[in-house]
């Protein structure tokens, strides 16, 4: 039992994540009703550009992280303009083609710049667990948490708080009254996509510090267990993008301590079948006709 609690304490707190990456789907699919499927590759790129100061001058964590930020948001800008800007309303099938074969340019690229090879990747947090009780707790955990905290704090902040979001918002709920109202439909896109963009550089570094490097396969990782979350919790919402991260998390640390890490994926793609077929709405999203 004490296991168990222990793998739900840290399911709870890597499934933060889970839910950023989600988070990050769901709000480029709610504003835009696109699949950005390159958002995976975004991901990456913040990650290994990241380590470049590491390399250069043996820099801190926070400028990893603001390098990362800023190398994440040229490659989202770079997606919208090759992938979405002009592509014209009614071809659904359009944008889901391209931000794949971009997802393939740029895991290719990055794969050629660096050989294939994994670059480890420095934890800033060390590698002794904290011992909370009975319970170890890894301090690359437990920044995810705090992580996540605070940056869907401050999405939430932005979406409800702020002019900005205000726009956003009526853009994902009806874009044709937004643009009458005077509200710019592109510029909106332009700056989610800047915001996703930002979210998935520090999604990068986390997701790199928590297995110690920057693979070649992280797009296609995160690509996948971003989609399922965005199913499990439900399309365009992104409350139920971190429940549904939270849930992810759980249900794999669970699974590898009592089936076996070979499990672990196999369990998230069960689980995306099951809400497709039972609850295709997802664990908050409503029933739509």
């Amino acid at each position: 039992m004490l296991d168990a609690t222990e793998q739900f304490i840290n399911g709870l707190m890597f499934g933060c994540l889970y839910a950023l990456i989600g988070g990050g789907f769901t709000i480029l699919f709610g504003v835009m009703r696109r699949f950005n499927m390159a958002y995976g590759s975004t991901i990456m790129a913040g990650a290994y550009v990241a380590l470049v100061p590491v390399y250069l001058f043996r820099a801190p964590a926070w400028l990893m992280v603001l390098t990362g930020i800023a190398a994440a948001v040229l490659v989202g800008l770079l997606v919208e303009f090759c992938c979405f800007r002009f592509i014209k309303k009614g071809h659904e099938l359009a944008p889901l083609m391209t931000t794949i074969g971009m997802l393939i340019v740029i895991n290719e690229a990055i794969v050629h710049a660096t050989d294939a090879v994994g670059l480890k990747y420095p934890s800033p947090f060390g590698d002794v667990a904290l011992e909370l009780g009975q319970f170890l707790v890894r301090r690359d955990y437990l920044a995810v948490l705090v992580a996540g905290v605070v940056c869907f704090t401050l999405i939430f902040l932005l979406l409800y708080r702020t002019r900005f979001g205000r726009a956003m918002r009526a853009v994902a709920e009806r874009p044709e009254a937004a643009q009458i109202l005077g509200v710019s439909v592109r510029r909106v896109n332009v700056l989610t996509f800047v915001l996703t963009s930002a979210l998935a550089g520090v999604i990068g570094f986390f997701a790199a510090v928590s297995v110690g490097s920057a693979r070649p396969d992280m797009a296609f990782f995160v690509t996948g267990k971003g989609l399922v979350v965005m199913v499990l919790g439900g399309l365009g919402s992104l409350p139920g993008a971190i429940v549904g991260g939270l849930v992810l998390g759980v249900l794999e640390f669970e699974a590898t301590w009592f089936l076996g890490a070979t499990y672990r994926d196999i369990l998230a793609f069960v689980i995306l079948f099951l809400v497709l077929v039972f609850r295709p709405q997802g664990l908050v999203g409503t029933r739509t006709t």
